[in-house]
């Protein structure tokens, strides 16, 4: 990292908030898994509740690590941008391979989605996991790359200015 970085780390509050909400979406689930009422014991509600707890849990053990790990979410350079904000981050890309960054959302949740110019190229430096969740990510949202506006202490909007600032020349859409 160079001094003239801008560089974003995860709100602390926002990953306490998910947390939080994690942890009852755990125990909610569960409550379906190991409860005695006759009307919770069908497969459909303990699937459910296994799929509930195996989600949730991903997402508070993803809080918590970043809690207790505090690197930054976003790291913006004037030769590239370093993603770190999710649990797909991308690394390290070069303004040469964006193509464009936009607003996206996904059922209510906000995203900076950014546009590669050869999404094969990104996915080929990816895990094997990752690459399939990213792939899904196109279908989805209509870009790989998609950091999260939940879990920064900025919007998205200053996030492309701070982005237009370190790379005047990009396409913002």
């Amino acid at each position: 990292m160079t001094p003239d970085a801008i560089v974003i780390y995860p709100s602390r509050k926002k990953l306490l908030l998910m947390a939080g909400g994690s942890g009852a979406f755990v125990a909610l689930a569960l409550f379906f898994i190991l409860s005695s009422d006759p009307q919770l014991q069908d497969l459909e509600t303990r699937i459910a509740g296994i799929a509930g707890v195996a989600f949730f849990g991903l997402c508070l053990l993803y809080a918590f690590w970043r809690l207790a790990r505090p690197t930054p979410a976003v790291v913006i350079h004037t030769s590239g941008i370093f993603d770190n904000a999710s649990g797909l981050s991308a690394g390290f890309l070069r303004w040469e391979e964006i193509s464009r960054v936009r607003v996206a959302s996904l059922k209510g949740q906000r995203f900076l989605a950014v546009d590669m110019k050869d999404v094969d190229a990104l996915l080929s430096r990816q895990s094997g996991f990752k690459a399939k969740m990213m792939k899904m990510n196109v279908r989805l949202v209509g870009a790989a790359v998609n950091i999260p506006a939940n879990t920064l202490p900025i919007s998205l909007e200053e996030l492309i200015q701070n982005i237009r600032q370190k790379c005047p020349g990009i396409q913002v859409s």
